[in-house]
């Protein structure tokens, strides 16, 4: 009976505790990230409820992340990258650990954290070098080069970050669409376009703003394709093209509805805004400059609070590296120490043993010399 009833505890709380992870819903759920993040989270937060699995928690916790970034809500990103970082100290995979590296590097760059981005991307880039051919060492060397990409255009470095970017896109472009790599595609044309703008390039801008709109369309990733429009308009703003760019804007809202990225919402007004006043419509300009404004602060505000948390864990970090490095120091210094005490311990009895030598052969010499007289 005792028998019986402890295998009915079993069956109870393994029924409690079964993994809701699936990988079909896992794929649904990557699918809404650039088209409707609301139900990508939805998804990813049932599938979290209860999971034991290690590999599935960082999986799922990847895939929240990268939801939050594409919602700009830095916060909750930093939260799941964190999360991340906690839970890779008990797993050896290192495609997994890359994958995380990827996640951590993305957020930092993202919070304009250069130096962290580049200590995550270096690390990974090592891992990546002793992994066998294949997609994944494929697209994450070329992930690897699209990431510091974004950081040298984001350091006004445009000549190198095209550099980056084209090598990424090299790689990117051999694995077909293993991991999404299609919208990654979308992203990277997308900040080609960008560099081409600011090196006043506006024809080759316009060029890789219109591909990036296009593969966006065809990965369904609409969030990505209001980036691009949003970008083209900018393009046309800068030509004097300010009907054309208005309305390459409107396109990027009805495509935006479902997504709430700050960082977007910001362009777009901002564009609109711009326009407006170039067409001295001064009604439309005051709305969508408010709009802008109000927007702006909206996602400083979210930066400011991710940020505050960063310093909060890279201190962290640093006091638990200075803690090792203190009981490291306390181990060498203990072994000097004993080492130094063994040797004077050791010289000690030597000084004793020869003295008491000295001291028989004293006495020695004084009962031969008294035999002798």
């Amino acid at each position: 009976m005792k028998r019986f009833i402890i295998i009915l505890i079993l069956f109870i709380f393994t029924g409690i505790y079964k993994s809701q992870y699936n990988e079909q819903v896992y794929k649904k759920a990557f699918s809404y990230v650039y088209e409707n993040p609301d139900n990508a989270l939805k998804l990813v937060h049932q599938m979290l409820k209860n999971e034991k699995n290690i590999d599935n928690q960082i999986k799922l916790y990847q895939l929240l992340s990268r939801v939050y970034m594409s919602k700009r809500d830095f916060d909750k990103s930093l939260d799941c990258v964190l999360k991340m970082k906690e839970l890779s100290k008990s797993i050896s995979n290192p495609e997994q650990k890359i994958k995380i590296l990827n996640s951590i590097a993305l957020q930092y760059q993202n919070m304009g954290l250069y130096s962290k981005t580049i200590e995550s991307l270096d690390e990974y880039y090592k891992l990546c070098q002793t992994l066998p051919d294949g997609k994944f060492k494929t697209l994450y060397t070329g992930m690897n080069s699209a990431v510091r990409g974004l950081v040298y255009k984001n350091q006004d470095n445009n000549e190198l970050a095209l550099e980056k970017f084209f090598i990424a896109l090299r790689y990117i472009k051999q694995v077909g669409n293993y991991e999404n790599s299609i919208a990654n595609t979308s992203v990277i044309l997308y900040n080609v376009g960008y560099s081409y703008f600011y090196l006043k390039k506006y024809n080759e801008a316009e060029k890789y703003f219109r591909q990036s709109a296009e593969v966006a369309q065809s990965a369904h990733a609409e969030s990505l394709e209001a980036f691009a429009y949003k970008g083209l308009s900018e393009n046309y703003t800068v030509l004097g093209k300010h009907q054309e760019a208005i309305e390459l804007l409107k396109k990027s809202v009805n495509l935006s509805k479902k997504v709430g990225d700050l960082v977007l919402s910001e362009g777009i007004y901002k564009g609109f805004s711009d326009n407006y006043l170039a067409l001295q419509d001064w009604n439309n300009y005051e709305v969508y400059n408010r709009l802008y404004i109000e927007t702006k602060f909206a996602r400083e505000q979210s930066e400011l609070a991710s940020l505050n948390k960063s310093i909060d864990a890279l201190n962290l970090e640093n006091n638990q590296k200075i803690e090792e490095q203190k009981s490291r120091l306390n181990i060498i210094l203990f072994i000097i120490i004993a080492i130094s005490s063994a040797v004077f311990i050791g010289f000690l009895i030597n000084f004793i043993s020869h003295k008491k030598r000295n001291q028989l052969l004293i006495e020695k010499l004084n009962q031969i010399n008294k035999i002798t007289t």
